[in-house]
């Protein structure tokens, strides 16, 4: 199956299955996301809506439709996926694309606490929301597109950006620290600190940041991995079951989500859910 590849969001973007004519029409449409919602444009639509915090605004159908997603997710993740984060993420320095970001010997500003999900009110298309508050969309905006990128296919492939993967047909998946497992619908992700990390004064920073402290969260794992039957459901699993720390696994198959954790000293963990769905026998 051929592959195209292209970079958009700051991560290479995989493209299987797609003629040419398709291969266009998605990368058309990572474009429009990212001119959308990214943090990186000042002309992006997210930051004149983070400009305007603190009055009421009237946002495009498209902004408030992503922005009511990633609200019911906060919602489910009982916060632990937070859309308010994004002031926190300025405030350690991610305040560029990740390929611009390097060693600063300034050191970051002091932790800026998430202003929290439920102050942020939506009617149709009208937002409020505190001022000084920043909203970061992007880990919902990324798996979203790969998820809608995918439904673009004629048919068998896959589209993946960065650690999130859509299939239309099956498809072979590597996995951090070792190991493959074999993706025959929906979606799997992986979210960790191992690539996006920085240092700055010396202190290493990441960007999965704990909504509650406005710090890159302090959690046993490198890196999970967690299955879904769409890519967002996917991604906000394992960035749950990373923030959730110690208790990630058992968060996980509360939900019925197979997760494949990987902790900082190497050890793989599954939870009940992961070792189910690959038929492996189950400890109690």
């Amino acid at each position: 199956m051929a592959e195209k590849t292209f970079p958009a969001m700051g991560c290479e973007v995989v493209v299987a299955g797609a003629d040419a004519p398709g291969v266009k029409a998605i990368r058309r449409l990572f474009a429009d996301r990212d001119r959308a919602f990214s943090r990186f444009r000042p002309e992006s639509e997210l930051n004149a809506v983070n400009r305007a915090a603190g009055r009421p605004t009237v946002v495009s159908a498209a902004f408030a439709a992503m922005l009511e997603r990633s609200l019911a997710i906060a919602a489910e993740t009982d916060g632990l996926v937070d859309p308010t984060v994004g002031g926190a993420l300025e405030a350690l320095g991610y305040t560029r694309d990740f390929a611009l970001m390097g060693d600063d010997p300034a050191p970051a500003d002091p932790p800026r606490q998430a202003p929290g999900w439920e102050r942020v009110g939506l009617s149709g298309r009208v937002l409020s929301m505190p001022a000084g508050c920043a909203l970061d969309l992007n880990g919902v905006v990324k798996s979203a597109t790969v998820d809608d990128a995918v439904a673009l296919l004629a048919g068998d492939g896959f589209v993946s950006a960065g650690g999130d993967l859509a299939v239309r047909g099956p498809a072979v998946v590597s996995l951090p620290d070792g190991g493959a497992v074999a993706v025959v619908r929906g979606g799997i992700a992986t979210s960790g600190s191992g690539k996006r990390r920085w240092r700055r004064a010396g202190v290493m920073h990441h960007h999965l940041v704990d909504p509650a402290t406005g710090r890159s969260a302090e959690t046993p794992w490198e890196a999970v991995t967690a299955s879904g039957v769409t890519c967002v459901a996917a991604d906000v699993a394992a960035r749950a079951g990373f923030l959730a720390g110690a208790g990630g696994p058992d968060r996980l198959d509360r939900w019925g989500i197979p997760g494949r954790f990987v902790a900082l000293d190497g050890a793989i963990v599954v939870n009940d859910a992961w070792a189910a769905m690959l038929g492996e026998p189950v400890c109690t």
